[in-house]
């Protein structure tokens, strides 16, 4: 989803248009096969820095897997967490996160997706940042982001048999089995982890479906 005029990311005393905004779901039917929810939003970018030390740099904000228990993407709505560093950095794999001129860990980090409108939720996102740019854009600064996110897409991820297989059947057969609701998703296309047919990854399948609102 590319962000629209009036969506900003506010960060310490600087105001981003935000470029790009989804959350999306993952099924990878592997040992896990757990149901994962991303976020990203990403601002545009801005100049920081005087002379031969400045640069453009973009503020990207993201969790590659939100903890949150859910088998519908619909139930994203009102639904949300709270990230506190000092006391929850050995929850999961993934954390939120800032990337502005390195990956950081949000110290504080608060998110709530509230009401749906079609397949979009009004984000409400906000806490502390840290960036290790310089002094004054370091530790600790506020951000905020308000904005309405597009559900994008749902990825499947799964190994196929025979060269003869309906893709779309096998992702379906994977989230029943997975406990993932297809219910209010329209499979879109698939595609190949690896084109090459020699390689190992060739039979692996990622199968793309698409928000029914």
């Amino acid at each position: 989803m590319t962000g629209t005029p009036t969506d900003t990311i506010e960060l310490k005393d600087r105001r981003f248009a935000v470029e790009r905004a989804s959350v999306d779901g993952r099924l990878y039917d592997d040992a896990s096969g757990e149901i994962c929810w991303s976020i990203e939003v990403r601002g545009m970018a801005m100049r920081f820095g005087d002379g031969e030390f400045s640069q453009d740099l973009s503020p990207h904000f993201y969790d590659e897997a939100m903890p949150l228990r859910i088998d519908d993407w619909r139930k994203l709505e009102h639904s949300g967490y709270a990230f506190d560093l000092e006391s929850d950095d050995d929850e999961g794999d993934s954390l939120p996160t800032l990337y502005l001129c390195s990956h950081l860990s949000l110290p504080r980090s608060q998110l709530r997706l509230g009401a749906r409108r079609g397949h979009r939720f009004a984000l409400d996102w906000h806490g502390l940042a840290e960036a290790n740019w310089d002094e004054a854009f370091g530790r600790e600064m506020p951000f905020r982001i308000a904005l309405e996110i597009e559900f994008a897409q749902q990825e499947v991820r799964f190994w196929h048999r025979r060269d003869d297989e309906d893709f779309e059947a096998a992702a379906r057969a994977v989230m029943a089995r997975r406990g993932l609701s297809g219910e209010h998703l329209s499979y879109r296309d698939h595609r190949r982890f690896r084109d090459d047919p020699d390689d190992e990854h060739y039979r692996l399948i990622r199968a793309f479906f698409a928000p029914i609102d």
